[in-house]
């Protein structure tokens, strides 16, 4: 999961910390408000989304187990990367729907 606020040109700007909930991120920069590359948000405005950082796990394992097995490694190997991304995945998108949300 990856927090971001939208900047006045319509961009995505990510923070470099995460949080479950918008109480918790209060508790971590310490206040509603804060600066992020010169723009001043409020932790309302702050959302989430999933990252896709677990795609390129499973891809990883999927691979190693690849090599090491040759075809019917690579086959399992699939097989569990893709496992492994899909329980990651569906964990991300509960993290995500929970920090959205969430009150602060």
């Amino acid at each position: 999961m990856r927090l971001f606020v939208t900047n006045k040109e319509g961009k995505k700007v990510y923070l470099q910390m995460t949080s479950l909930t918008k109480r918790e991120l209060i508790n971590k920069i310490g206040g509603h408000k804060f600066t992020l590359e010169g723009e001043l948000y409020t932790v309302n405005k702050v959302k989430a989304e999933p990252s896709n950082e677990n795609a390129a796990i499973s891809m990883v394992i999927g691979g190693a187990i690849g090599l090491l097995g040759g075809v019917p490694g690579l086959l399992a190997g699939g097989a569990l990367g893709g496992l492994i991304g899909n329980e990651k995945d569906k964990k991300d998108i509960l993290m995500v729907e929970r920090f959205n949300g969430s009150k602060s």
